[in-house]
């Protein structure tokens, strides 16, 4: 009787640790996942403060790179006009030498004239006025004569003074015409180094303009990023909180079985005591059989332990390293690539909940599910899908379509990207382990 008692008790009690357990591992994943959630929300504070910062520096070198744009502008102009001004100057200058070229030409044909008249005039210019009289018939052809003469010597001696002017004039424009032109080509020189240096200033701006867009690109990329990574972990601790719910609830549903069980036993003993004693007082002492009633245990959680595959065809990337098939870059692949048609049904690989459905940055279009096997939490992840069938929240089932083969995201053509996860799904997917034995590739 004794024995049947405690049986009971047990058996009633039994599923009650094995709950306890689990719900302290669940306890302690959650509290992880809060800390880390706390984590992922300081430094995207950190990034979206860069950011801005880096945004404010952006928009400064494109209001410098402006700046300089107009000064580029306003000295291309000023050097155009520069180079009018030395291409007149120069032809003034031509001009110039083609007159002084003239007026040589016109001397060395003019220079042995020229010579011959000089050397009469030096020779006989004290004899002239004496052949004037004695070759002279008369007072009026003598007066006739020295005009004649006099007139002859100045007439000379203008040619040759107007000469000299001429040509002291046109070599005084062309030095000063040298002069004009070498200050306006150093000008030119000049407006040209500046216009150099301030093209290698906006190359410089430009080139860091470039860099600070990637920056932005880069930092509005990982603030997208730990925004997703923020909604994943939410989901994911609002079904951690889901289970241990349910634990508690299993709990109390226990306890109120055991409860019932040990009334309904010490009902019976006392039936049973009562049987005796009449038994007894009848002379017919028989000791009465130990019946046990069944109890049920209450089921927590699946305990299936395999997973199917998502989709059938070959695998064109497996898990580890590899070089990123769109940069080039060594990566740490966490995932497997599974091949087949576009549009290909895509199936939850065990039963579990949907904890994202929706575009990703990378994974495109992209399945998160969170299941609880054996008291164990897994994630898997479908991504690059061309069409998603469910919806965050929604219970599935091993087998269960969540979506079609695609390639969107960062894809270079039609596969599934399959992710297997022990335990949570976090950043950097530190959980993520081979699938490949798991679902039987």
């Amino acid at each position: 009787m004794k024995r049947s008692l405690a049986l009971g008790l047990c058996v009633s009690l039994l599923a009650m640790p094995v709950m306890a357990t689990e719900k302290d591992t669940l306890k302690a994943r959650q509290d992880r996942l809060s800390n880390e959630l706390e984590e992922s929300k300081k430094a995207q504070a950190e990034t979206d403060a860069e950011l801005e910062i880096t945004e404010a520096e952006r928009d400064a070198v494109k209001t410098e790179i402006h700046v300089v744009d107009d000064r580029l502008n306003e000295l291309s102009e000023q050097i155009a006009i520069q180079q009018h001004e030395v291409d007149t100057a120069r032809a003034e200058l031509e001009s110039t030498r083609q007159q002084l070229s003239v007026q040589e030409e016109y001397l060395e044909s003019q220079k042995e004239l020229v010579n011959e008249r000089l050397r009469v005039l030096q020779v006989h210019e004290d004899t002239s006025y004496l052949q004037v009289i004695f070759e002279s018939c008369s007072f009026g052809d003598f007066v006739t004569r020295a005009m004649t003469a006099r007139t002859i010597a100045e007439q000379d001696r203008e040619l040759i003074h107007n000469y000299m002017s001429e040509m002291e004039r046109l070599e005084s424009l062309e030095s000063t015409q040298r002069t004009q032109l070498s200050f306006i080509k150093q000008k030119e020189r000049e407006l040209v180094i500046t216009k150099q240096d301030l093209d290698r200033t906006a190359e410089k701006k430009r080139d860091l303009l470039v860099e600070l867009n990637e920056q932005v690109e880069q930092l509005e990329l990982e603030k997208m990023t730990r925004s997703e990574e923020q909604a994943v972990m939410a989901e994911q601790n609002r079904i951690i909180s889901e289970q241990l719910e349910a634990i508690a609830t299993a709990e109390r549903e226990a306890a109120e079985a055991a409860e019932r069980a040990k009334r309904e036993a010490e009902a019976r003993a006392a039936e049973e005591r009562a049987q005796a004693e009449a038994e007894a007082r009848e002379s017919e002492v028989e000791e009465a059989p130990e019946v046990t009633a069944p109890i049920e245990t209450p089921t927590n959680v699946s305990t299936s332990t395999g997973f199917v595959r998502p989709v059938s065809g070959y695998v064109s990337s497996p898990f580890g390293p590899r070089d990123n098939p769109l940069t080039g870059v060594p990566e740490i692949h966490k995932g497997i690539d599974l091949v087949n048609a576009s549009g290909t049904p895509i199936v939850s690989s065990a039963p579990g909940v949907v904890i994202k459905a929706a575009p990703a940055t990378g994974y495109g279009n992209v399945v998160f599910v969170s299941h609880v096997i054996n008291g164990e939490i897994w994630t898997t992840v479908y991504a690059h899908l061309n069409a998603i069938t469910v919806g965050a929240g929604q219970q599935v089932a091993a087998g269960q379509t969540v979506g079609t083969l695609g390639n969107t995201g960062w894809s270079t053509g039609p596969h599934l990207h399959f992710e297997l996860h022990r335990g949570k799904w976090a950043p950097g997917q530190p959980n993520a382990i081979d699938p490949t034995p798991y679902i039987g590739y």
